[in-house]
């Protein structure tokens, strides 16, 4: 479990940090003969420096040929690193600019995570609005899937329900756990001011990105509260999604259910492509 993350609001937009020292060559060198590829073990070492917040959301990274010397490696080895930062959404390229760190609403990440498309094809972007927020202490599976420490105030969580309304129509509601340690500070008023987004309140007010998602999917009969919420009827079925979201290095952020209508409503997922 990463060290507590301390609350960044209003996060400077600038001009790229200045290189650390050096790397040194012999140690690259070495690396040479590690299981990894070079440019691996060069990516590896970017995500590292994003988690720290050496990079900020929305500045730009060194050019290519000045971590191409930073590193030690060719301009072929960067460009492979920083392809794969690109594919994730972490980074983005801009034409004549350079490589930038991306902002959360940049990411496309409502479309990357958010899966739930209207029978006739339509994609619309849903609304996010948080019901409440509580905190509590983590359950054995949640500790689990979380990784938390067992130790004092380890197994802190807050505790939130999060609805998705898509054209004034209510699709999904969320219940969600994340870790205290990760998200000190974290209040309903933080979350609405925030972000349009609960990925983009954790990028802006936190620094901390989601990169992947694990899921989970079941059909199952709609309880009570869910069709209240949805506008159901009880005993109508729904689609359940438990997922489990990561940052960088693959370290757990959060886990959620999701309940899903699926009238007019159905799960699309669309994978590879060039």
């Amino acid at each position: 479990m990463p060290m507590a993350r301390q609350p960044r609001d209003n996060a400077r937009v600038g001009a790229a940090h200045p290189l650390p020292r050096p790397y040194v060559a012999a140690g690259m060198r070495s690396a040479l003969m590690a299981p990894d590829p070079l440019y691996k073990q060069v990516r590896t070492d970017l995500v590292n420096r994003l988690c720290a917040g050496e990079w900020k959301p929305g500045e730009a990274l060194p050019s290519e040929r000045k971590l191409a010397d930073h590193y030690g490696v060719g301009i072929a080895t960067i460009r492979a690193a920083i392809g794969e930062l690109t594919a994730m959404k972490v980074l983005a390229r801009r034409q004549g600019k350079g490589t930038y760190v991306c902002r959360e609403e940049e990411r496309r990440s409502v479309y990357q995570f958010f899966h739930i498309v209207r029978d006739d094809g339509i994609k619309a972007l849903p609304v996010s609005d948080l019901v409440w927020i509580k905190s509590g202490r983590a359950a054995p599976d949640i500790a689990h899937a979380l990784e938390l420490p067992r130790s004092p105030g380890g197994l802190a969580i807050h505790r939130l329900r999060n609805v998705l309304t898509v054209n004034g129509v209510r699709v999904a509601v969320s219940d969600i756990v994340a870790p205290v340690a990760m998200f000190p500070g974290l209040t309903q008023q933080r979350i609405r001011t925030g972000g349009a987004t609960l990925y983009a309140v954790y990028q802006n007010l936190y620094g901390i990105n989601i990169v992947r998602t694990d899921e989970k999917l079941r059909a199952v009969v709609c309880d009570a509260d869910t069709a209240r919420i949805l506008g159901l009827r009880a005993g109508e079925p729904v689609l359940e999604v438990q997922r489990t979201a990561y940052t960088f290095n693959d370290v757990p952020v959060e886990v959620r259910v999701s309940r899903v209508r699926t009238r007019d409503y159905h799960y699309a997922l669309s994978r590879g492509g060039a």
